[in-house]
């Protein structure tokens, strides 16, 4: 049943009562002493640390005693964060414990420490390991309720499987974090933290968690010492040497290769540790060519530029530090650049970030009320984002962003202010009120229709109240026909939308197939700035996760959508299921079925869509990983079939240890149009659109930042000139890049 005895409140508010009580200042001892880092903590140095039992299982049920018995050991010598953990589990053979990537172990058995160094409850550091040994690191925003998995840092970790769970060992620099800049006795707030992937996904932890509190760092434990610690002569190099060589053909004319001489190149980049709470990045001539290919998506009559997240390293380096809840800076609209700078503070009252580029390509995102277009400008540009978050108090941040890029007689400026306000424990408020400023050159004012200048305001208001069981929210945002954040991911401009929604959860006991049923729901209306209503959308979204870690949402909803001065009746319906049928295994899929627009004639009219997608998951061995994705998606109009496209994503993964791998990335795309003279020409597509991506690719990775990679790709198309899949593009490549830690 879904409602909480009596008794089981009167244990977790008695739970938290006493935590709370016993919530003073543990101190992390100072020791010294020799350690050998082999994941088993016989050492004698432990016998010494402060030791902390993680008595906690937060998830999925509610601050019970925990079903595996798990200790923590912590301690420091000046230079090093240790931090030890014995796991007990009484089926250690069925351990989710294999050789991966690091930072590719979530579904793992894991355990890790999350610190918040200024103890100031806006992010965490977070490190955790596996039982082989191998690593995941991330930064938590509590600000905007992000985690950035995708920073990388260099420490140390070791893991032993014994015949009763598992232990670990840490080993965290000092060098690695941003702390006060002072030498007192510190008080950071920390978690310690441990995952157990049965039949549920057991969440246990050192601390409580209190689900009428929307805030997770300020429920942490506050720890006293590391008076004597320094980030040391921290400075980083890292040159790096590329090469590659490419062929290409048109086999549509001829099936000869024409071979490009041999491409090399070298770069530098640079990580200084000003002080224990500033970074200063630098890279010169860096290599920002994307070791793996992005996934194939759906892409075909869409209205609205595509997403792509950031993976080049130089940009990933404290990216959190300019995010803010309208996406004002999105680096992957740098596409080339010859050098880079980057410098990010963290003081006692606040966060400061600059970055200075000069890239060699200049891709700009045109936004308009019903769509976005992507343009690119066939010269070299300037680009610059500056944003300083003030700490008012506990509960309260401001923050102020600024943007600029130019190219000859182009530019491009932006201008930002944010807060946010925690209410109460349970209630938010933020905003967002943003300015630009642009000057479009004489060829984008001939080619694009634009404007010699533009200028426009944009605003963002949000209230939200999220507690144990209940949540609703409202939303304003604003945006004039003028704005543009041309460094930014903005793809609307010239419209206002409004949205209200809330949502249910109810929560199973160890006795119910799903531990957790919630149900939400919103409604929004938006509006041209000449006051054309565009659209009005009522969804609704049931979302279930239970036993085999199964996870089911159903979407539904209606819209009415004005869009080409016509208006669309529209209703949609969403089955997403996933589950674990084995613990090395996870399978799920996606049916849908919705009305859409076609938006690639030149008179827009009413379609339906079906898609459907699987996918699976699977851990063949302790080495062997496979991923494949499979979506098929057709387009109808009223009276007749008009496209359907399919996409195959598949990785093969072969980890020899915790620091090499091989992997086969397959990417295909398959776009078919009806063989109608009339559409096509109307549309100017062909009616056979296919691409095949390859990549075989090893890598040896000496630590998180010297990597070594060996990789062969190529590139196949068919279409209506090319009949048959065939290979008009391949390259081998080679890259190398070590850090030198001074």
């Amino acid at each position: 049943m879904y409602n909480y005895k009596k008794l089981a409140w009167i244990l977790t508010v008695s739970t938290l009562f006493f935590a709370c009580l016993s919530n003073a200042s543990d101190k992390i001892p100072n020791l010294k002493g020799p350690l050998e880092l082999d994941g088993e903590l016989n050492d004698a140095i432990w016998n010494n640390a402060t030791k902390i039992e993680l008595s906690y299982e937060t998830s999925p049920s509610e601050n019970i005693p925990a079903k595996f018995q798990t200790t923590a050991f912590i301690f420091e010598d000046g230079n090093y964060l240790y931090v030890g953990f014995e796991a007990k589990d009484l089926e250690a053979k069925s351990l989710r414990a294999s050789f991966r990537d690091r930072d590719n172990i979530s579904d793992e058995d894991l355990v890790g420490i999350k610190i918040d160094t200024f103890n100031d409850q806006r992010r965490t550091y977070n490190f955790f390991v596996n039982p082989q040994g191998i690593q995941l690191d991330s930064i938590s925003d509590d600000v905007l309720d992000r985690e950035d998995i995708s920073w990388n840092s260099i420490w140390y970790s070791a893991g032993q499987i014994t015949d009763s769970g598992y232990s670990v060992e840490i080993k965290i620099p000092f060098k690695a974090l941003r702390f006060a800049n002072n030498r007192n006795v510190k008080q950071w707030a920390m978690d310690l933290v441990r995952f157990v992937p049965k039949d549920f996904k057991y969440r246990l932890a050192s601390n409580p968690v209190d689900r009428n509190i929307n805030c997770t760092i300020c429920q942490y434990k506050k720890y006293q010492g590391f008076q004597s610690i320094t980030t040391g002569k921290n400075l980083e190099l890292i040159p790096y040497l590329s090469s590659n060589k490419t062929e290409t053909r048109n086999p549509a004319v001829s099936n000869e290769w024409n071979s490009e001489s041999v491409n090399s190149q070298a770069g530098l980049d640079l990580r200084w540790a000003v002080s224990d709470n500033s970074i200063l990045n630098a890279t010169i001539n860096p290599d920002f060519s994307q070791v793996e290919s992005d996934a194939a998506q759906l892409d075909v009559n869409t209205r609205f530029a595509l997403f792509f997240p950031e993976k080049r390293p130089f940009f990933l380096e404290s990216s959190d530090y300019f995010n803010t809840m309208l996406t004002v800076f999105y680096s992957r609209n740098i596409a080339d650049p010859d050098a880079g700078i980057q410098y990010t503070s963290k003081g006692e009252n606040g966060t400061l970030g600059a970055l200075f580029t000069r890239d060699n390509a200049t891709n700009i995102i045109l936004p308009s009320s019903q769509s976005s277009r992507l343009i690119s400008l066939n010269q070299d540009s300037n680009s610059a984002a500056f944003r300083y978050a003030h700490d008012w108090s506990e509960d309260t941040l401001f923050g102020v962003t600024m943007t600029h890029r130019d190219a000859g007689d182009y530019s491009n400026d932006l201008i930002s202010f944010d807060g946010k306000h925690q209410l109460t424990d349970t209630d938010v408020f933020r905003y967002q009120l943003i300015h630009t400023e642009t000057s479009n050159s004489e060829s984008m004012q001939t080619s694009y229709g634009l404007k010699a200048k533009e200028s426009g305001n944009a605003y963002r208001f949000n209230y939200s109240h999220n507690d144990r069981d209940w949540s609703w929210f409202a939303s304003h945002n604003d945006f004039d026909e003028g704005y543009r954040a041309d460094l930014g991911f903005q793809t609307r401009s010239g419209y206002r939308k409004t949205i209200i929604g809330g949502g249910h959860r109810w929560y199973g006991d160890e006795s119910d197939f799903f531990s957790r049923i919630q149900l939400r729901g919103d409604w929004d209306t938006s509006y041209q700035d000449d006051g054309q209503r565009l659209e009005t959308e009522s969804e609704f979204t049931l979302s279930l996760a239970g036993k085999s870690q199964s996870q089911i949402d159903f979407h539904f909803g209606e819209r009415d959508v004005f869009f080409d001065q016509q208006w669309f009746d529209q209703n949609f319906y969403d089955l997403t299921v996933s589950f674990k049928p084995l613990n090395s295994l996870r399978v799920g899929g996606q049916l849908a079925f919705y009305d859409d627009i076609d938006f690639l004639s030149s008179q827009a009219r009413a379609g339906e869509v079906f898609r459907y997608s699987v996918f699976t998951d699977w851990q063949a061995t302790k080495h062997l990983k496979l991923l494949m994705e499979y979506v098929q998606q057709d387009f109808d109009l009223m009276d007749s079939d008009y496209f359907n496209q399919q996409i195959f994503n598949a990785n093969f993964i072969y980890q020899f240890n915790d620091k090499s791998f091989l992997r086969l990335l397959v990417r295909y795309r398959d776009t078919n149009f009806i063989n109608n003279p009339v559409i096509l020409n109307d549309i100017g597509v062909e009616s056979i659109n296919r691409i095949m991506q390859r990549q075989l690719l090893y890598t040896y990775k000496f630590d998180a930042k010297s990597v070594l990679y060996l990789g062969y790709s190529d590139n196949g198309i068919e279409n209506d000139t090319v009949l048959d899949l065939t290979q008009n593009k391949r390259t081998i490549f080679a890259k190398f890049s070590y850090a030198f830690q001074l």
